[in-house]
This record gives structure tokens, C-alpha cells and sequence, in this order.
């Protein structure tokens, strides 16, 4: 058969699939309209026509021509299953496929095998077993202040800002200076008495010490040498000669410019952003923590619902068992259904909190960063500590006098403040005219030897200079510098509106906190008594079940009085759980979750050294490296 039949039967072939596959899809789509929506199958039917529609548009795009035809009816066992570290998986790039498609991984090509990672390989299978670690909230807030890359993060800022203080002082280090120069002269010149000396060798060198002072002036001590080598001798001028020169200079402005506070500035600007950044990380290693409790209370909540939803689904099956025991006796098939429908739907709950359950213990292991607890793995942590319910007494206005204080964000903007004040004065100050002062004296010396001309500097100071000299600039209308003046007293302003702000916020959390750890302990005594009702109710159903005849609707009161119950837990579970996070962020508005958690910051030892130190109930725990 030649190539082109070939081709043209293969088309043929394609179409028939394509009109058998779409002719499939739509009767199925007919059949399964027509069907109950609590048909058993009626979800497999939906899925075939889902997979015979990929399948029609496979064949019509030529995708999957190199594929075997296979049925396209239900298969068993349809759903999502995991593909094993190492194994292929298909087309689909390593998305979850339908269970039954092993036959479509058969064409993977060439630019996925092999593609998965070395972290794929490292990492568990979702069916492997599961090690526990019992864990108290006290350790889980000392891994992750060891180990969060959050506040490792935030340890770098000051140290940087600390540098930057470093880098405004080094402004008045002395500075040490030396130039030379050599210059040969051979011009033609008049032979006269006095131009015979032009030409020759001038050599030039000069060396002293620059400093900026305080006042805003700069002093200068400068040491020079003037070689020069003749190349016509007369009577007046010596061949070669040395004059030295020993100069001191004195420059300083007298309005802009002056004084410690504009020349300083910049030191004093540094200093505040260190502080920011030490309250800036202050704040990062609270919210740190606030996270970790938050993630260690949903654990917590997550654990306590699998714990009720457990015993909820044994109480159902319990109930089911007894129903069919009494199938000869009252039992009917609807009773019977109703119970098995209750197991069921307890179950798929079960199911949904047994996984809520390792979603919170990921949570709270990528907070804590340990490397001893892959985030990779199966490791399942267990929190160890209970929800506390003990009431606290507390003064409004108390609390918000803590905040008031402590709060980060306040005192950063009181920083800020002080910042603008500095600018302020910077800016003041550039309004002045422009007079600066020149101070200067120098010695002299001069002779055929260096060290003769050196020495007779200080010798013999017979050759003095003096000079003083003045220099003045006023900007007409000075416009620049009055609107800079003006944008920074806005600025200020704003500064100081922004803190009004943020202490009217501070105060507004604090209240709200406070009213939600008043209310959260309301509900939990409101939960408590609620639970105990539930029990008694079903408790009394089953005492009256021992007499009663099984009927629907006393086997619906029995499961909704069972449903109730296990809702009454969970909602006193959730009460506890809101209660401690209410505390955490009462603490958290006041800025002292620190002193709450008992955590103290200890500044590194050395100005380079970025190992910070926290101390936690006493224990020193050498918590992170920000230069790992």
C-alpha cells in the first residue's frame, strides 16, 4: 500500500473515531440528564463524557494519533491517584490524572522524562507513614525565633543602619593628602639678567592633613617643597634651590553651614534610622510569633474536630449496627438507608478534618522553618498544650496607657518625628545667606639645600605670610531654599498627624481586643453549658430508644441530637481556641506579646555581628545567623 493510501485510510480512521466519540458523548450527555441527581453513577457518566470530550478533541487536533484506541465507557476505580517520586507522569506535566489513564502516560515525551526535581525526589508520599512529634507552644515560638527566615530577614536591617551611622561619623575622620608635580621647562627666552631663569626643572610637592569640624569649618595643615633645577646661571638666582613653605588654613562659614546641628545631620539621622529598624524588627519578631500561635491554636482546633468527628462517626456506626440488628424486628429500609447515609456523609467529614489537620501542621512548620521538621516529609506535629480558659482581670485605662507606650508603630512614628525635626533645622539654616571666612599663615624657607631651606622655617621664621579673606552669597528672592524650608515643616506636620493617627488606631485595637477577650470567655461559658445540654438530650434518646420503636423520625432525632452534640463541642473547642487567640491579640495591640511569651532581645555583641540573641523563660537560645 503506497504512502498517500496510507495517509488517507489513517484519515478515515480518525474520523470514524471522532464521529463514534462525539455520537458517545452526546447520548451519554442525553441519558445522564434524564437520571436522578442522587443517582449512584450519575458522576461517572459526567466524568465519561468529560474524558470522551478530551478524547474527541485529542484525535481532532492530531494529538493523539500514535495512541491506542481503547473503550471509552466508565473504568473502574475513576478519581485522582499521587504518582510515586521518580515516576512518570505523562503529558500532563505532573498534575493529578484520572486514575484509569495509564494508557495516555504511554506517549510522554522526551522534554518531561527526567524532569522532576531533586526537592520531588526528597520529598514523602502522601500514602507513606506519618511520624508525630509532640510539641508545647513554648518550643514551637523558640524553633521558629531561631529558625523563621522572616525575621532573619528583618536582622539584617540594623546592622545595615548601624553601618550607615558608621559611614555619616567617618565624615570628620582626618584625611591625609600629598600631590607632586614635575615639570621641564626648555622655552626660548630673552638672555637678559632676570628671564635667564626661566627655563629648567620646577618640581612641586606638597603634603598635609584636611579636617572637618564640628562647627562646620575646615582646617588644613599643608607641608610643600619647590625644587627647581636651572639651566642658565646669573648672579641673582642660584642654580638649584629648594623653598619650602609650611601652611595652615582655617575655613568656616559663619551663617549656612554653621554649627554641630547642620554639620552633624546626617549622623543624627542615622541614629534614628537605626532605631527604627531595631523597632521595625521588633514588630517583625512579634508578627512572628503572633503567627506561630495563630498557626499553633489551628492546629490545636484542627486536632480537637478529627477527635469529635471521630467519635460523632463511631456513634453513627453504633447506631447503624443496632439498626440492622433489628432489621426482623422494627428496622425498615428507610431507617436503614437513613443511617447508612449519615455514616457516609460522617465519614467524607472525617476525611475533610483528617486533612485540615495536616494542612495546619505544614502551616505551623513553614512558620517555624526548622530544619528538623521537613517541610517535605509526612512528620505530623502534635500540639501538646490545651487551650487555657482562666479569666483575666484588667484596667481600660491601664491597657491603653501599656499601648500607648510599647506599641512599635508609635514609637517608630515618634522617631520619625525627631527625623523631621533634624531636616527641619537643615532646612532653617539653608535660608541664611552664604559667609565663609578664610584664615591662613604660612612659613617660609628658602636655600640651595633642603635641609637648610626646611630648617629655616622654624629656625629662623624671618619670611611670614598672612592672609584673611572673606567670601559672601545671597540668592535673590532665595526661593529655593524657603519652599525646601516650607516642604519640610509640612512634612513635619504630617509626621505628627500620622502619629495622632496611629495612636487613635492603637487605641481602637486595644478596646476591640479587650472586648473580644471579654466576649470570647462569655462564649466559652455560653459553649459549656451548651455541650452539657446536648449530652443530656442524647442521653435521654438513648435511654428512651431501649422502649421506643424504631422509627424514622426517632432515628432522625437520634442522628440530629448526635450531629448536635458534636456541634456543641466544636464550637466550645472553637470558643477556647478564639479565647487564646483574643489574649494573643490583646498582647500583640499592646506591643508586649514579648513580655507575654517572656522572649527577650539580646543586641548582638559586636557591631558586625548579626547573631542575635533571645532569651526565652531564661534559656539563651542562639536563635538565628542572619550571615548563614
Amino acid at each position: 500500500m503506497s504512502s498517500s493510501q496510507g495517509m488517507k485510510w489513517r484519515r478515515l480512521l480518525q474520523r470514524a473515531l471522532l464521529t463514534s466519540a462525539v455520537a458517545a458523548a452526546v447520548t451519554l450527555s442525553s441519558l445522564t440528564a434524564c437520571q436522578s441527581p442522587v443517582q449512584p453513577d450519575a458522576f461517572d457518566k459526567s466524568w465519561g463524557n468529560y474524558a470522551d470530550s478530551i478524547l474527541a478533541r485529542g484525535l481532532a487536533d492530531g494529538s493523539l494519533n500514535n495512541l491506542p484506541v481503547t473503550s471509552s465507557g466508565p473504568t473502574e476505580n475513576q478519581g485522582v491517584q499521587e504518582l510515586k517520586a521518580g515516576q512518570d507522569s505523562g503529558d500532563t506535566g505532573g498534575a493529578i490524572v484520572p486514575a484509569g489513564g495509564e494508557d495516555a502516560r504511554t506517549a510522554t515525551s522526551p522534554a518531561i522524562v527526567g524532569a522532576t526535581t531533586q526537592t520531588a525526589l526528597n520529598s514523602a508520599n502522601f500514602g507513606q507513614s506519618e511520624p508525630t512529634l509532640k510539641m508545647t507552644l513554648q518550643d514551637a515560638i523558640a524553633r521558629a525565633l531561631k529558625h523563621s527566615l522572616a525575621i532573619k530577614v528583618e536582622a539584617y536591617n540594623p546592622g545595615i543602619k548601624e553601618a550607615q551611622i558608621t559611614e555619616a561619623l567617618a565624615a570628620f575622620d582626618p584625611i591625609a593628602f600629598a600631590n607632586t608635580q614635575y615639570t621641564n621647562n626648555d622655552q626660548p627666552t630673552n638672555m637678559g639678567l632676570l628671564t635667564a631663569t626661566t627655563n629648567g626643572v620646577n618640581w612641586q610637592n606638597n603634603a598635609g592633613v584636611r579636617d572637618l569640624l564640628p562647627s562646620g569649618g575646615t582646617a588644613s595643615m599643608t607641608v610643600g617643597d619647590t625644587y627647581r633645577d636651572l639651566m642658565n646661571k646669573n648672579v641673582l638666582f642660584p642654580n638649584s634651590s629648594h623653598n619650602t613653605t609650611a601652611n595652615l588654613t582655617l575655613a568656616q562659614p559663619l551663617l549656612r553651614g554653621f554649627g554641630a546641628a547642620v554639620t552633624r545631620a546626617n549622623i543624627y539621622l542615622a541614629q534614628r534610622d537605626h532605631r527604627i529598624a531595631l523597632t521595625q524588627f521588633r514588630r517583625q519578631v512579634i508578627k512572628s510569633i503572633s503567627e506561630v500561635e495563630n498557626a499553633y491554636h489551628n492546629l490545636v482546633l484542627a486536632r480537637a474536630t478529627v477527635d469529635i468527628q471521630e467519635r460523632l462517626l463511631a456513634n453513627t456506626q453504633d447506631t447503624h449496627s443496632k439498626i440492622m440488628a433489628r432489621i426482623r424486628i422494627d428496622a425498615d429500609r428507610v431507617s436503614i438507608k437513613q443511617a447508612e447515609a449519615a455514616v457516609q456523609a460522617r465519614q467524607a467529614e472525617l476525611v475533610r478534618a483528617t486533612t485540615n489537620v495536616r494542612n495546619a501542621s505544614d502551616q505551623l512548620k513553614s512558620l517555624i522553618n526548622d530544619p528538623d521538621l521537613d517541610l517535605r516529609g509526612n512528620l505530623l506535629i502534635i500540639p501538646s498544650d490545651r487551650p487555657l480558659d482562666v479569666p483575666i482581670a484588667f484596667n481600660i485605662g491601664e491597657q491603653l496607657d501599656i499601648a500607648l507606650r510599647q506599641r512599635t508603630e508609635l514609637q517608630e512614628a515618634r522617631l520619625q518625628i525627631q527625623r523631621a525635626d533634624i531636616v527641619v533645622n537643615v532646612a532653617r539654616n539653608d535660608l541664611l545667606p552664604k559667609a565663609d571666612v578664610t584664615l591662613s599663615t604660612q612659613a617660609n624657607g628658602f636655600d640651595s639645600g633642603f635641609d637648610r631651606a626646611f630648617n629655616q622655617m622654624f629656625n629662623e621664621p624671618a619670611f611670614i605670610d598672612y592672609a584673611v579673606g572673606g567670601k559672601l552669597e545671597v540668592p535673590l528672592g532665595n526661593r529655593q531654599a524657603e519652599a525646601a524650608f516650607g516642604r519640610r515643616k509640612k512634612e513635619r506636620r504630617q509626621a505628627v498627624t500620622q502619629m495622632l493617627l496611629i495612636a487613635q488606631q492603637v487605641i481602637l485595637d486595644v478596646k476591640t481586643q479587650l472586648r473580644d477577650v471579654l466576649t470570647s470567655y462569655q462564649e466559652i461559658q455560653a459553649r459549656q453549658t451548651a455541650r452539657v445540654s446536648a449530652g443530656e438530650e442524647l442521653n435521654a434518646i438513648i435511654q428512651k430508644e431501649l422502649v421506643e420503636k424504631l422509627t424514622p423520625d426517632f432515628l432522625r432525632l437520634k442522628l440530629d441530637s448526635q450531629q448536635r452534640l458534636a456541634n456543641a463541642e466544636l464550637l466550645e473547642v472553637q470558643a477556647l481556641v478564639n479565647y487564646n487567640l483574643a489574649l494573643m491579640k490583646l498582647e500583640t495591640a499592646k506591643g508586649t506579646l514579648l513580655e507575654y511569651n517572656r522572649v527577650a532581645i539580646d543586641r548582638p555583641p559586636e557591631k558586625d555581628d548579626d547573631d542575635w540573641k533571645f532569651r526565652l523563660l531564661g534559656t539563651t537560645y542562639g536563635l538565628m545567623n542572619a550571615k548563614e
